[in-house]
């Protein structure tokens, strides 16, 4: 929590000293850039947030454009961070606009198709000359910015391939009237809108309600619309809500695939279709279109867990399993869980070549010794058990460990 203050104390200090000034750089918390706009006439504050590995790679990145960059630049940069550290998201550039609290109320309504323009003609084109940018922009606004958001989906849906709308207020009936011929085009265009309300926003719930509606009225598989209604949220708090889940939202397809049973992978449609999920990932988001290790993992559990060992024997065979087995797993734990399963289907070859590989990572491991007392126990070889139960033994009681009880009844159970 204190690290979150800081930052958020360190970047409104950073923001307050760049107006005025044409460009001010900072490695860890972005540029402000002014840009002129002949279409506004005027001169406006642009702040700038490149992702960590923006300058040593060559990477290209999604866009997250912030109205109200004033206060919410900062929010993106936070999620950005957090989410990214998960890997729920790739990383992504921010650009925040800044807009003065008088003129936001004609620029996002009165004078909507200027802003609009702006952004279609004058910013946009400028991010994608001057950076690397894929060709996912997302909108966020908030309260009018979010009635905005409403306007340009409607009327130039190509700007943007997701929205992130946060209490929108002035859905307008022409607004709405505007997004009924939109979404009657069927158009085949992938875009994804989360909006989200607090329940105590009485003024804006009739408007929401019907937006929702035509939404769910005009379902199509290439819009992916979801509507949250917040129980604990109120004007000022659904930004930060809205941004952490719409962004997830909007990467649904990024964070490693994760099956909770072996018949939602097999439904899933197997192999096959993992591996294409991967490709098109990787081709979308110009990143490795390798499986991701910790699908691997999962599925590797999973098989273990429910016993089927046809398919773990494949997934090692696809995935250069005892490799990946060497490589990925920090715990020795897991050395003694697969090797058992192996031992458990009579494959014991398999099974002392983990151990093998456990052993020469956590060479003091003591429960690594002692399944290879089990192993060597099941094939009938007790001198040889007996030696490892003792080696366990001796480790264990050296570090103190609470499994020494059990490594002693497994060498009492040999006389």
């Amino acid at each position: 929590m204190l690290k979150f203050i800081l930052i958020h104390f360190a970047l409104f200090i950073f923001t307050q000293i760049t107006v005025g000034q044409e460009v001010i750089s900072h490695k860890s918390l972005g540029n402000s850039i002014i840009l002129h706009s002949e279409i506004l006439q005027s001169d406006r504050e642009i702040q700038l947030y490149l992702p960590d590995n923006y300058e040593a790679s060559s990477n290209k990145y999604p866009v997250l454009y912030v109205l109200d960059g004033q206060r919410y630049f900062l929010n993106g940069i936070t999620f950005q961070q957090n989410l990214t550290w998960q890997e729920i998201t790739p990383e992504f550039i921010i650009v925040g606009i800044i807009t003065d609290s008088q003129t936001r109320r004609t620029l996002f309504y009165d004078d909507s198709s200027l802003f609009i323009k702006f952004l279609e003609t004058e910013l946009i084109p400028k991010i994608h000359k001057d950076y690397r940018t894929l060709n996912q922009r997302i909108f966020f606004g908030w309260e009018m910015g979010a009635g905005l958001g409403v306007e340009i989906l409607a009327e130039k849906p190509s700007l943007f391939t997701g929205f992130l709308l946060a209490s929108p207020t002035h859905i307008s009936s022409d607004r709405l009237e505007k997004l009924k011929i939109r979404l009657n085009t069927k158009s085949k265009k992938n875009q994804s809108i989360y909006a989200s309300l607090g329940k105590v926003e009485l003024w804006a719930l009739q408007s929401m309600y019907e937006l929702d509606s035509l939404f769910l009225q005009n379902k199509t598989e290439y819009i992916s619309w979801k509507f949250s209604l917040l129980e604990n949220e109120n004007h000022y708090s659904t930004p930060l809500f809205t941004i952490n889940e719409g962004l997830k939202s909007f990467f649904s397809d990024f964070g490693p695939l994760r099956f909770f049973s072996l018949n939602e992978f097999k439904d899933f449609g197997g192999l096959s279709a993992l591996k294409k999920h991967y490709a098109k990932r990787g081709e979308k988001y110009q990143i490795d279109n390798e499986i991701h290790d910790d699908t691997k993992h999962y599925l590797f559990l999973q098989s273990v867990k429910e016993n089927d060992f046809e398919l773990f024997q494949e997934l090692i065979k696809e995935f250069d399993g005892k490799t990946f087995i060497a490589n990925y797993y920090n715990q020795a734990h897991w050395f003694t869980r697969f090797s058992t399963f192996y031992l458990s289907n009579e494959s014991y070859t398999d099974a002392i070549e983990i151990l093998e590989l456990g052993l020469s990572k956590f060479p003091q491991a003591s429960i690594i010794h002692n399944e290879m007392g089990n192993y060597f126990k099941t094939k009938g070889q007790v001198k040889e058990a007996k030696e490892w139960y003792n080696k366990a033994i001796r480790i264990a009681e050296m570090n103190h460990e609470k499994e020494l009880f059990d490594y002693k009844i497994n060498l009492d159970s040999l006389r």
